[in-house]
């Protein structure tokens, strides 16, 4: 890993940075399930777009190749529902996931417990995997700290993020979101190291068209941590740059 302060110094970046990260709603095309908001109001949305690189528990999944990433999301009071499918241009390989979770808030908090089932057609194999998650919006300045975790059957791991959030409205139609994030692997990838895994910074802009449309597009950068030479799943976690860019519709 090259010039990236120690694991002790990431948890204290990731609050030092809230004061300008985005809200809980990231444009980030690649997020395979956006679950809406807890309300009594239906809520649907759809995303299509190119990825640059495959972003993927800090990993570069395809090793440099791109991908189409389009969902499709459901919400309707505390049920959300939603479908990813992410295809490559550059190589044989795509991925559908299908996702139900439950959301309830309390207070300044909401929380969410989901399930997903991962299927790879490319290769006809499948996985299933259980999270939950928790964001608190009561800190200054609109600043949103989340920690989700989620677990493998396939692998019989977890994987955990802990992300900070904040966004800005620059003009009426136009909004810029910084966010960050800390990943900690614990037998999700299950040939890589165990531990602090990568630390991301994200900006996304999202540009509304008309009511229901928005341009949307993040620049990302992931580093690395401690990552192993003799863990075959370290061999795509790398300090690397990705963005995307896309049309979001919601209705």
């Amino acid at each position: 890993m090259k010039n990236l302060p120690s694991t002790s110094s990431l948890l204290f970046i990731i609050l030092a940075l809230s004061s300008f990260q985005a809200s809980a709603h990231q444009p980030d095309l690649q997020q395979p399930f956006e679950r809406p908001n807890a309300n009594d109001n239906v809520e649907f949305h759809v995303h299509t777009g190119l990825e640059s690189r495959y972003f993927s528990e800090g990993r570069d999944a395809l090793d440099g190749d791109s991908i189409w990433a389009n969902s499709f999301e459901f919400g309707l009071d505390h049920f959300a529902a939603g479908l990813w499918y992410g295809n490559s241009p550059n190589q044989t390989y795509d991925e559908l996931q299908l996702s139900l979770a439950l959301v309830q808030t309390f207070g300044d908090f909401e929380a969410n417990i989901g399930y997903t089932h991962y299927i790879f057609p490319f290769d006809g194999s499948h996985d299933n995997e259980i999270g939950t998650g928790i964001t608190w919006t009561g800190l200054p300045a609109e600043i949103e700290i989340t920690a989700d975790i989620y677990h493998s059957f396939d692998a019989d791991g977890y994987f955990a993020e802990l992300s900070t959030s904040r966004e800005f409205e620059i003009t009426a139609p136009f909004s810029v979101t910084f966010s960050s994030v800390l990943g900690i692997n614990q037998g999700y990838v299950s040939d890589g190291h165990d531990g602090a895994n990568h630390f991301a910074l994200q900006i996304g802009y999202e540009y509304v068209l008309t009511k229901s449309l928005s341009l949307i597009a993040h620049t990302t950068y992931s580093w690395a941590i401690d990552k192993k030479a003799t863990a075959p799943g370290d061999a795509l976690l790398e300090d690397f740059f990705h963005c995307g860019a896309g049309l979001q519709w919601n209705f």
